[in-house]
């Protein structure tokens, strides 16, 4: 990834936590060159990609400033009950494939399944977005029996929930792991975050009546982005 691109990730998520307040001046260029080491070229190139989509003003002999922008809400969802999880991603977002295919499953996932190393599975990478705003990557692992009754045009803009509860597969429980992960180049680009940018990371994995494992299910997320929320009551 290009130098200038990486500044202008990281400026972006600054200035979307607010690190710098709308009306407050960014750093000069010199000092933003010294901070990443880099050349003056390379940031004047970031900030022109900042000023092209709105994000700063550029003063000329005064300085570069923050502009005052609308900041989207982001998606909450309850944490503890995984069927309103999932009905309201469904409901606010919709879906793009960006990877599908049958291929064996990494060691991680293939251990929760109990498969061998050339088991195959379905796995499939979407985008999903709130309007035109990329706010998550969801990658999911069926096993191959399953994945091969459907195929990537189903699951583009629509809900896999819903795909499987029409073939008779219903989730009977859930188990559900919060993390946290750091974006890699592709996962970066995909999410318009800067490599490296903290993301919440949610694993699931979703069991049918009979104790089966149906679903691998990760979800990577900017926290700006997405966020859960779970109540808590006295005791």
């Amino acid at each position: 990834m290009p130098l200038h691109h990486q500044v202008f990730l990281v400026l972006q998520d600054e200035i979307a936590e607010r690190r710098y307040a709308p009306g407050e001046a960014l750093p000069s260029e010199d000092d933003l060159a010294k901070h990443f080491r880099v050349s003056r070229v390379t940031v004047r190139a970031a900030l022109e990609k900042l000023d092209a989509l709105g994000l700063i003003e550029r003063r000329q002999g005064v300085g570069t400033y923050v502009r005052e922008l609308p900041r989207p809400k982001p998606l909450t969802v309850p944490l503890l009950d995984l069927a309103a999880q999932n009905r309201q991603i469904v409901r606010t977002t919709r879906a793009h494939v960006v990877e599908y295919g049958f291929t064996p499953a990494p060691r991680h996932v293939r251990s929760h399944f109990r498969a061998q190393p050339d088991d195959l599975f379905q796995r499939a990478v979407r985008i999903r977005y709130l309007k035109d705003r990329p706010i998550m990557q969801v990658t999911t692992y069926i096993p191959e029996a399953i994945g091969r009754q459907f195929g990537r045009k189903e699951m583009e803009g629509g809900s896999l929930h819903t795909i499987l509860r029409r073939l008779g597969i219903a989730f009977a429980s859930g188990e559900q792991v919060v993390t946290a992960a750091a974006a890699d180049p592709v996962v970066a680009e995909r999410l318009n975050v800067a490599i490296g940018a903290p993301l919440l990371k949610v694993v699931r994995m979703h069991f049918d009546g009979m104790g089966r494992l149906i679903q691998h299910f990760e979800l990577l997320a900017p926290p700006t982005t997405y966020e859960l929320r779970m109540p808590l009551k006295a005791y």
